[in-house]
């Protein structure tokens, strides 16, 4: 029989997290905001290669099959297990100790092509205010990799207040060129260029995968659960918040950016800058074009918050070295965990990594897909839900929030594969994928691995 967390059988480590400081739900609010969001950054890419019309379409369509499905799937799982390590133990206890690992290991990989490219990010927004070679570019990157780092290290109060802070940086541009923008939002004229191109299969595919990508990583935080006032109560309300929020944020400078345009052809990494400078002055180029540079480093500090606790909480459940399982005393954070990670981004940074969107979204639908059979299953081996958040609707309500994502991401993937335009990556996916059995293998051998009935590490008091 699963295990049900609870206070009591959770001392333990309980105690090992006994600390004042945990992120309230406005940091949470925030630090959810840079995880999922950080801005419209990034949706320029859908614009060049799937047309204005269909981008904005996208934005309206993905949230309400992926990104609400996802968030309401994440407070429910969250009220019901409130533990540090949040979705690898949805899908352990609800699945069993392989799926589990297999879990952590696709989040682990699509993370890394994200964590990665952040660094190398911020170092070539900022080449564009100041000249950099190459090697300064490097150094800038190393030196954010570690900034974050020791953010981390002080715990997750200084990530919280600092994300309240970015967070704020970088919504403020896109507001002030939203307001500016209202005369085009009042006699909004649709782009011309038409909704479907000539090869309306492969920019449906492409438009997908990276407006998936951008409003995708909902249940990440649950991995600090464990570090969240009142987690059963605080993460629906932080969903609530940020989910209008995000979605504003994307549509809005979106429609203000697309509104009468002819054509597609010239956007990519910085059109928001330019759409500033020709409707706000200078200035308010200027200030879209400094805000990719805080995105980078605002998406790689609260991003690191939860990829740093995925080797803590292997090591806990024996896939890794014991001592990455030890916390700092005096912060209560996986300092050695942490630093394995600020190592590993460190080596990355010199490569000059360059992200595929495709990888992304493929692995981490692949792991999303595990979640919400999780879902499924918990809600029959935990029947007892009473003073928990549940999404309503009964078995109808249930499955469609667990069809939606899944038909999503095949529907991505269809297309952009019958179009040509994916299928070298997608083959790649699979064989990385298919690691996932031997590393659960040498993982085990080499450090025992989980006891057959092995209780989730942490619960803290709703």
């Amino acid at each position: 029989m699963p295990h049900v967390p609870t206070e009591k059988n959770a001392a333990p480590l309980a105690l090992t997290l006994r600390t004042p400081r945990k992120l309230g739900l406005i940091p949470l609010v925030c630090v959810m905001y840079l995880v999922v969001s950080g801005g419209a950054y990034g949706l320029e890419d859908s614009v060049r290669m799937a047309g204005p019309r269909l981008t904005l379409l996208l934005c309206i369509v993905v949230p309400l099959t992926l990104s609400l499905p996802t968030a309401l799937m994440a407070a429910e799982l969250t009220a019901l297990m409130p533990v540090e390590g949040g979705f690898y133990f949805w899908v352990k206890e609800a699945l069993g100790p392989f799926a589990g690992f297999a879990e952590a290991y696709l989040s682990i990989l699509y993370t890394a092509v994200d964590m990665a490219i952040y660094p190398v990010l911020f170092a070539s927004y900022l080449s564009f205010i100041l000249p950099l070679g190459p090697p300064a570019q490097i150094a800038i990157g190393i030196a954010l990799v570690w900034l974050a780092g020791g953010l981390n290290f002080l715990g997750v109060r200084p990530v919280g207040m600092a994300s309240i802070v970015l967070a704020g940086l970088l919504v403020s541009p896109f507001a002030i060129l939203v307001i500016v923008g209202i005369p085009r939002l009042v006699h909004f004229a649709m782009p011309t260029p038409p909704l479907f191109g000539t090869d309306a299969l492969g920019a449906l595919g492409a438009g997908l995968t990276v407006v998936i990508w951008n409003f995708s990583g909902w249940e990440n935080l649950s991995v600090v659960s464990a570090e969240i006032e009142n987690p059963r109560r605080n993460y629906l309300r932080a969903v609530l918040i940020a989910m209008p929020v995000i979605v504003a944020g994307y549509l809005l400078p979106l429609a203000v950016s697309v509104s009468g345009s002819t054509t597609a052809a010239g956007w990519g990494t910085g059109s928001f800058s330019q759409v500033g400078y020709a409707i706000g002055g200078r200035a308010l180029g200027a200030a879209l074009a400094l805000g990719g540079t805080v995105m980078s480093f605002a998406v790689f500090e609260a991003a690191m918050l939860w990829v740093s606790r995925m080797p803590f909480v292997l090591a806990r459940e024996r896939y890794l070295s014991p001592p990455l399982a030890q916390l700092w005393s005096t912060t209560a954070t996986p300092g050695k965990s942490i630093l394995l990670c600020c190592v590993a981004f460190t080596l990355l940074v010199p490569i000059g990594f360059v992200a595929l969107v495709v990888l992304d979204v493929f692995f981490y639908m692949a792991a999303l897909t595990l979640e919400l059979l999780a879902l499924l299953k918990l809600r029959n081996l935990m029947p007892d839900r009473a003073g928990m958040f549940t999404i309503g609707g009964g078995r109808p309500g249930l499955a469609l929030i667990v069809a939606l994502p899944i038909l999503t991401w095949a529907a991505t993937f269809g297309l952009a594969i019958s179009a040509g335009v994916a299928k070298r990556d997608f083959i790649l996916a699979i064989v990385l994928g298919a690691f996932v059995w031997p590393a659960y293998a040498i993982c085990r051998r080499r450090y025992g691995g989980p006891p057959a009935i092995d209780p989730p590490p942490t619960s803290i008091t709703a």
